[in-house]
């Protein structure tokens, strides 16, 4: 149920903000490093926080860079496939439709970088201090699903119709309203596209996919709607790093990063229905002079797409030791990051009659916001063991609190308040820790072949509540009721974790030349949670009899599996 949940609160942010989508998960969203790097890295499950050598590992562990004695050059093409399955279920129901498999592919660079080692000429204590510049990239946004079926009993332009209830229609028909009125950006282009229009003269609104009855005391859904949803998601989140790192005495290896994480994110959304027989969908529109024509509904479309470009800083400090022969230990913590996020969107909708002269459709003005994020601590520890010349085993663990995380405004009105009180409480309560559990190994089958393989436990930081009621409380449900919340906090009784983890399995091989060139390559397939998305939101609604009947919006549950492919180039200097 968590993409529902994601949904209330964009529609709650926007009655703040116009249509801007800040809420608790797009903050987890872009503060969340998913560690890509070198194909070494890669292949190691990303368990390398006592390990270093490479530049992959410098995102992980400053101190990495100074473990190897030489300098490096690296370049790493990367190849990514998503494949995401949806299942739709048609009213909110456990009994699921037709299900769909939608893939999208794309090129990448993991991984850039360059280092340069400068010995001291010291046989003990700082025998050398390495510099390094390395961008690696540290998220993915590679999605695309899509589900189908059919529905009748509710749609998402009686949901706008619904929606609507009680706001004055010239207020719906002036385009100036997208920025004098605090009406949702989505109704408003559903209404101006001909989604929806009113009926009677007391602020009552009934879809063009419903009917009205004879008494127009209800309307209702006359017939099957076949319903189908497109979900994309694109862009990268890639940290440029410069990177410091100390040999001292060849025991304790130390790294401090200055990182600038530079982030575009693409969200599109678009949600159709058409009428499986036109016939079930009659409407009339009653023209300036009174005449009225008779026409049916045959389809409509609505879109919805967000962009955010994102800035920020951090720093990051970690050291290596080496306590015992073929012993290590690592830790490494980063400070919060300074984000800076630029917030782009804009909706758009269209409606398609048997008689064309009654199309319509409406494009909302592009809205955009910039305000700032700090996102969590980083705290990572590892051990490692080396088997000689032979290999080596790795375990690392990662810990978050997401409960730090704070929204902010770029300029702050300190006149107006703090609009992100609500989010930021929702944020300190509903988000929580997350732990990252990594362990890899490397094997060594000659001086220039290698094994390797990894694998990656990550937990979802987003926490319920139960409340003294015993009910179960979202981050949705506080958001909608924060004034009361606010004033007696005690209701929330206890926390619990919603339980979701995301699991990654990588596998790669090694060579490495007598000379200075050395070649890696990784694959790794990680496994996605599943998510529950609604088109639109429940409604009370009819049936053909006028009795009020309990019916929920279409549940698309999408299963996302992430592949990645990774091909390091590396010279030795």
């Amino acid at each position: 149920m968590k993409k529902t949940i994601i949904l209330s609160l964009v529609a709650l942010a926007a009655g703040t903000i116009s249509a801007a989508a800040q809420n608790m998960y797009d903050a987890i969203n872009f503060s969340r490093n998913d560690y890509l790097g070198t194909a070494r890295t890669m292949a190691l499950g990303n368990a390398v926080t006592a390990i270093g050598g490479d530049l992959g590992t410098v995102g992980i562990n400053p101190a990495g860079s100074a473990v190897a004695t030489y300098g490096q050059l690296t370049v790493t093409p990367g190849f990514t496939l998503s494949s995401v399955s949806s299942a739709y279920s048609p009213e909110g129901e456990s009994m699921y439709g037709p299900s769909a498999r939608t893939t999208r592919s794309r090129l990448s660079m993991p991984n850039l970088g360059v280092s340069l080692v400068m010995n001291t000429g010291r046989r003990s204590g700082l025998k050398s201090f390495t510099f390094a510049v390395v961008s690696n990239q540290t998220a993915q946004y590679n999605y695309a699903a899509s589900a189908y079926g059919a529905n009748s009993r509710t749609s998402k332009m009686a949901e706008f119709a619904s929606a609507a209830s009680g706001i004055r229609e010239d207020i719906l028909a002036n385009y100036n309203s997208f920025d004098n009125s605090d009406v949702s950006w989505d109704v408003l282009t559903a209404y101006q596209a001909g989604m929806f229009g009113s009926y009677g003269t007391d602020g009552r609104y009934v879809g063009v996919t419903e009917m009205i009855s004879p008494d127009g005391s209800y309307h209702y859904v006359p017939g099957a709607l076949q319903q189908s949803s497109a979900i994309t998601k694109s862009g990268h989140k890639n940290d440029l790093v410069f990177n410091f790192g100390f040999n001292v005495s060849d025991k304790f290896f130390f790294g401090f990063n200055l990182g600038t994480p530079a982030a575009e994110y693409r969200y599109s959304e678009a949600f159709y229905e058409t009428a499986i027989d036109m016939d079930a969908f009659p409407i009339s529109f009653i023209g300036s002079d009174g005449s009225e024509t008779f026409t049916a509904f045959r389809n409509g479309t609505y879109a919805y797409n967000y962009t955010a470009d994102i800035d920020g800083i951090y720093a990051k400090f970690g050291f290596i030791a080496t306590p015992a022969t073929g012993l290590r230990f690592g830790a490494a913590i980063q400070t919060p990051t300074a984000y800076t996020i630029s917030e782009r969107w804009q909706y758009a909708a269209s409606t398609v009659f048997q008689n064309p002269q009654f199309n319509d459709s409406e494009t909302s003005p592009q809205g955009e916001y910039t305000y700032c994020l700090r996102s969590p601590y980083v705290a990572s520890f590892g051990a490692a063991y080396t088997f000689g010349g032979r290999g080596f085993i790795s375990a690392d663990y990662e810990l978050t609190d997401y409960s730090v995380m704070r929204f902010s405004e770029q300029h702050p009105d300190y006149l107006s308040g703090d609009r992100y009180m609500d989010l930021n409480e929702a944020n300190r309560h509903f988000a929580g820790l997350s732990h990252a559990l990594r362990v890899g190994g490397e094997l060594r089958l000659s001086p220039e072949f290698s094994l390797r393989a990894g694998v990656s436990l990550l937990t979802s930081p987003e926490r319920h509540w139960t409340n003294n009621e015993g009910s179960d409380v979202t981050a949705g449900d506080f958001l909608s009721d924060f004034n009361s919340y606010k004033g007696n906090l005690k209701q929330l009784v206890s926390s619990r974790y919603y339980g979701d983890r995301t699991t990654s399995l990588s596998l790669g091989a090694g060579y490495s030349s007598p000379g200075s060139f050395f070649v890696d390559l990784a694959v790794k397939c990680t496994r996605y949670p599943d998510t529950v998305f609604s088109p639109y939101y429940d409604y009370d609604n009819y049936n053909a009899a006028g009795m009020m009947v309990s019916t929920k919006s279409p549940r698309i549950t999408n299963t996302p599996t992430l592949w990645n492919a990774a091909l390091t180039l590396g010279w030795r200097f």
